[in-house]
């Protein structure tokens, strides 16, 4: 798959937990996903204790997950992500390490009490 973004309709979405490739979430998007490869991201991984993790951006920490490459039909992939989601995560531009535009869904309430990730998050318990 390629390393850049398309000059199409495609659009990059960061994930780093529970809609990576192969994960509880996975099927909700694997339809619309035309591309994908790994890829980081600048922030700080957390494991909420509740089944799925919490990315906080900033920092000098890496965070490891999947760029995926939707297809046309990005903004209802996006919108319906947005409930997915929930009120906690705020759908926001990045930049990944590499230096590829993205879209991810970073977390916006308080982590305090979250366990630091030192890697992947590896998890796919439903609670």
């Amino acid at each position: 798959m390629p390393d850049l973004p398309s000059s199409g309709p495609m659009r990059w979405l960061f994930v780093y937990g529970t809609l990576m490739p192969g994960r509880l979430r996975w099927p909700l998007i694997v339809d619309d996903v035309v591309r994908r490869r790994p890829g980081a991201v600048t922030g700080t991984l957390y494991d909420t204790g509740l089944g799925y993790p919490a990315l906080v951006l900033g920092g000098d920490r890496s965070v490891p997950g999947w760029l995926l490459g939707l297809s046309e039909r990005a903004p209802t992939v996006l919108d319906h992500l947005d409930v997915v989601e929930g009120p906690h995560y705020r759908r926001t531009d990045v930049t990944t390490r590499d230096g590829v535009r993205a879209l991810t869904y970073a977390f916006i309430g308080d982590a305090a009490g979250f366990t630091v990730l030192d890697g992947p998050w590896d998890r796919d318990d439903e609670r």
